[in-house]
């Protein structure tokens, strides 16, 4: 019979030596044993994670610590026991409830905390899994980018929308998990920088581009849109005629339809912006970049001054457009 060493009662002296050996896998599995645990391990081996990733899949958790060194540690929590691996070091990286005595949010917590994270870089949503994630979402305070899939249920994609809304502000929807036009109106209207929509089904509500161009984003990005050039003019046009300064600053389409600068209506005096000198367009904040130089285009400019820049790059019988709304 083997006898349990005694680590905890150990005198801290002794214990300096005992961390600085230990792998970062051990040193994060030995945080998870108790809060006394956690605390000896911030205080003897302090971790200092550069970014840290989360995806959630119907089975499990999984998370990327990357720290400073260059190291990664994966991690993942299971719903249930943990695939059995031959691999010991595989072992020692999956968790569950029996094993960690902690619930999944628990455990991202406890992560989060002895890693020094104070943010997720991506929060990528691949199922529905029946975890309290949800409480877990609940203890994130910054998660700079969510990804929603297909594989995500409609019912937990809106319940993870509602919680992680106030904390995000750049979401890419592979799946348009809204019911009614009322419930995605009220999700263009929150305070995003960037949506980027990589699905077809966004036209089923019959949404115009004049929907769009009111909400409160500052970048939004269609895949897939059902667009004409009748539309591409009309959307133009009222825009050249409005009041209102919307907070959209980059708008981009991808249509099938074979759209160009013919779409734009002579009202608009648009002037073409020589092909052969480049401009860059800068965010009023940081998105996905900060800014994006490109060369081209039609520039139109309001009665109030507003200035925008529309561009038409053709590929495979589609079209890529852009519009910008300078500053």
């Amino acid at each position: 019979m083997t006898t349990p060493f005694p680590l905890l009662h150990l005198p801290r002296l002794a214990l300096i030596p005992v961390f600085e050996y230990m792998e970062l896998i051990e040193v994060i599995a030995f945080s998870l044993l108790s809060k006394k645990a956690r605390n000896l391990s911030k205080i003897f081996r302090k971790l200092s994670a550069i970014s840290m990733n989360l995806l959630v899949e119907n089975d499990h958790l999984y998370i990327k610590v990357d720290l400073r060194g260059g190291k990664s540690v994966p991690l993942y929590f299971y719903t249930e026991s943990a695939p059995q691996l031959v691999n010991v070091m595989s072992q020692e990286r999956r968790f569950t409830h029996e094993n960690s005595g902690l619930s999944a949010s628990q455990w991202v917590e406890r992560i989060l905390d002895v890693t020094s994270c104070g943010s997720i870089c991506y929060l990528e949503l691949k199922g529905s899994p029946q975890l309290d994630v949800c409480d877990t979402f609940g203890k994130l305070k910054n998660i700079r980018k969510l990804y929603i899939f297909n594989e995500c249920s409609d019912n937990f994609a809106k319940k993870a929308l509602e919680i992680i809304l106030p904390v995000t502000r750049e979401i890419t929807l592979f799946k348009m998990p809204f019911e009614t036009r009322e419930e995605l109106k009220t999700f263009l209207k929150s305070n995003l920088n960037y949506l980027n929509v990589q699905t077809s089904t966004f036209q089923k509500f019959k949404f115009t581009l004049d929907d769009l161009l009111n909400t409160n984003l500052l970048k939004l990005r269609l895949r897939e849109v059902k667009l004409s050039a009748t539309d591409i003019s009309q959307c133009l046009t009222n825009w050249f005629h409005s009041k209102r300064n919307s907070q959209l600053e980059h708008l981009t389409l991808c249509t099938w339809e074979g759209i160009n600068e013919t779409c734009l209506p002579e009202v608009l005096k648009a002037v073409p912006f020589p092909r052969d000198q480049e401009r860059t367009f800068f965010y009023s904040k940081q998105l996905d970049t900060s800014s994006v130089s490109f060369c081209g285009g039609y520039d139109i400019e309001r009665a109030d001054g507003k200035k925008s820049t529309i561009l038409f790059e053709t590929f495979y019988g589609g079209t890529f457009i852009d519009f910008y709304v300078w500053p």
